[in-house]
């Protein structure tokens, strides 16, 4: 529980990935890493229920041997390319029967990840009085936006409105959405129909924890990491 309220954790998966075919079943640290996520909600206290959701049957009889399985499998019009995760989640929250308290969507994607992250998420948003939400985030270590540009009509702009001259000591830190965790009230998740309502407090996790796996070439680098010892996936069992 979370403020003295319910947590469910939602684990949404799907068979048909592009970046990383059959990503979800992918094997690391002795588990897949649908297996990883489910785990990882069954030995957190925080977690009350855990919900996976899925439109491969797959898949669906991996959930259902934890115990965690969606009633069904999600229908087709749920599992295309741009349907996005607030649309799921409101179709899960009907067809479960998902109750008033939190809903933490926990993706696959995101296998290193630590409880103790959870933890200290959960004590941050603890003492935050008016957040609704919670969002973890890392930070960029990319070419800064403000550095980036764009192509129009031939000819190069800035991709920011302004053109930035100063010295790149100067500028902001900028952080990304790393995948790890939404943290979000139900109710207030159902009126605003997103993970990201106005009032969402934010998560710093560091970068060794924050690999999101979309492409090949981040499965790559994942296994490189963790071969070489500079990142660690928690063990489950």
């Amino acid at each position: 529980m979370i403020k003295d309220r319910q947590v469910t954790a939602i684990i949404p998966v799907r068979g048909g990935s592009k970046g990383i075919p059959r990503k979800n079943l992918l094997p690391l640290a002795g588990d897949t890493l649908l297996e990883r996520a489910i785990k990882f909600a069954a030995r957190s206290p925080l977690i009350d229920r855990t919900i996976v959701t899925t439109d491969d049957s797959e898949m669906h009889a991996v959930a259902q041997a934890h115990g965690v399985a969606a009633p069904t499998l999600r229908p087709a019009e749920l599992a295309a390319d741009d349907t996005t995760s607030d649309a799921v989640i409101t179709h899960l929250i009907e067809q479960a029967g998902i109750g008033p308290g939190y809903l933490l969507l926990l993706q696959v994607t995101s296998p290193l990840r630590t409880l103790d992250d959870l933890d200290r998420l959960a004590a941050a948003f603890e003492a935050e009085a008016h957040a609704d939400a919670a969002v973890s985030l890392c930070r960029y270590e990319g070419s800064h936006p403000a550095k980036m540009l764009r192509v129009e009509e031939g000819r190069i702009a800035s991709f920011m409105e302004r053109k930035f001259t100063g010295p790149r000591q100067s500028l902001p830190t900028v952080y990304v959405l790393n995948g790890a965790f939404y943290l979000i009230d139900r109710d207030t998740f159902l009126d605003q129909g997103t993970f990201l309502p106005e009032r969402t407090m934010p998560f710093i996790m560091e970068g060794s924890h924050s690999a999101n796996l979309d492409t090949q070439e981040d499965w790559q680098i994942l296994q490189a990491m963790l071969a070489a010892g500079h990142w660690t996936a928690e063990s489950y069992d």
